[in-house]
């Protein structure tokens, strides 16, 4: 369930790259501004409609070009289903699925599966509680087939209850009393579908993919639902209705959940050294992309960019030892293929190394 051929256009310098990657490992190599993060980008692009890098559209398409375009092929079973993205400048979207247009980029999202790690990964600890719902929310969104819509209508829902807030129309009160009990309805489901996943979450890295790391000793992942456990919602909703009426949004519910990783009741990020953090994230993403493979019998896609950065060779062989668990399709940049060998060898999966240099593959 690999993508088997990926073809980039105008997408930064990558004015006109085709290969076929294998459904093991694949190395990507060269200097820097070679071309090979920007690799990297198209394939999360494809998944996600959006950039990791950034928000200005236009500065993705090649200079003096209309349009780039990333099209891949995705092996499910006996079949090659052709998969496809564009985006001009005016900043209309083409999606493609099997020749037809799509409207949702969560029909492509639920299609090829892609997370990434990059020397930027530590907003996971760093940043706000948005980044661990987004890395919660993800697996969710590929073994809970029912959650995204659930997502949907609650967002739908808690816009328009900001919306009431601020606006503060005539009989407004009467109005967010009439929402509230839809928006609860609506927060208990995902509050109910976070836990339980998060309940799965915890007894696969602990029990499986991190079990020999020795950082993982004393090591909690707590979940903080966006409200306070043993409180109804419907009652702080509306405690706090004069609070929020002020602030002009809602204080409580699953839009403020957060996850929390501790050692000796220390945050990681003020526990753990640069090295074992990273480390950590590696355990993190390998165990949701091993159970969005093992629930789903979807292949999932893991992105390394700069894999080496701030890893010690000690710990290079740790990451190796974690990426041997899942059987994702695994794209990793390294300036020298030599640099991640101690990460390479205890993976014995299918291998292939792709020099790129100016925009464009080189062939040895």
């Amino acid at each position: 369930m690999s993508l088997e051929l990926v073809t980039v256009k105008n997408f930064r310098n990558l004015a006109d790259l085709s290969f076929s990657p294998v459904d093991g490992v694949n190395i990507i190599y060269g200097e820097n501004g070679s071309g090979k993060t920007s690799l990297l980008e198209a394939i999360y692009y494809l998944s996600h409609g959006k950039s990791f890098r950034t928000i200005k559209y236009k500065t993705i398409i090649q200079h003096h070009q209309d349009t780039f375009v990333i099209h891949a092929k995705k092996r499910i079973d006996q079949l090659l289903l052709p998969v496809g993205i564009s985006k001009n400048q005016a900043g209309d979207t083409e999606l493609k699925i099997q020749g037809k247009v799509s409207r949702k980029i969560a029909e492509l999202a639920e299609l090829i599966p892609v997370q990434l790690i990059t020397p930027e990964s530590y907003a996971l600890f760093f940043g706000g509680p948005k980044e661990r719902r987004k890395f919660l929310d993800f697996g969710l969104f590929h073994v809970e087939h029912h959650f995204f819509s659930l997502w949907l209508s609650f967002n739908k829902l808690l816009k328009q209850r900001n919306a009431l807030l601020k606006q503060k129309p005539h009989n407004y009160h009467e109005q967010i009393k009439y929402w509230d009990k839809e928006f609860v309805r609506l927060s208990l489901e995902i509050n109910t579908l976070r836990k339980t996943y998060l309940e799965r979450f915890r007894s696969v890295f602990f029990d499986k993919i991190a079990a020999n790391l020795t950082l993982i000793v004393n090591l909690e992942i707590k979940y903080n639902s966006g409200w306070k456990d043993e409180a109804e919602l419907s009652e702080l909703l509306i405690q706090s209705f004069t609070r929020d009426v002020k602030q002009g949004f809602t204080s409580f519910g699953p839009h403020k959940a957060d996850l929390t990783f501790s050692v000796n009741d220390s945050l990681v990020e003020n526990y753990f050294s640069r090295g074992q953090l990273k480390l950590l994230i590696y355990a993190l993403k390998v165990t949701q992309n091993y159970i969005i493979e093992a629930e789903t019998q979807k292949q999932s896609i893991l992105l390394i960019d700069d894999l080496s950065s701030e890893l010690s060779i000690d710990t290079r062989k740790d990451v190796g030892q974690l990426l041997a668990q899942c059987n994702s399709q695994i794209f990793i940049t390294a300036i020298e293929s030599e640099s991640i060998s101690a990460v390479l060898e205890p993976m014995k999966r299918k291998l292939e190394m792709f020099h790129v240099k100016h925009g464009k593959l080189i062939t040895s």
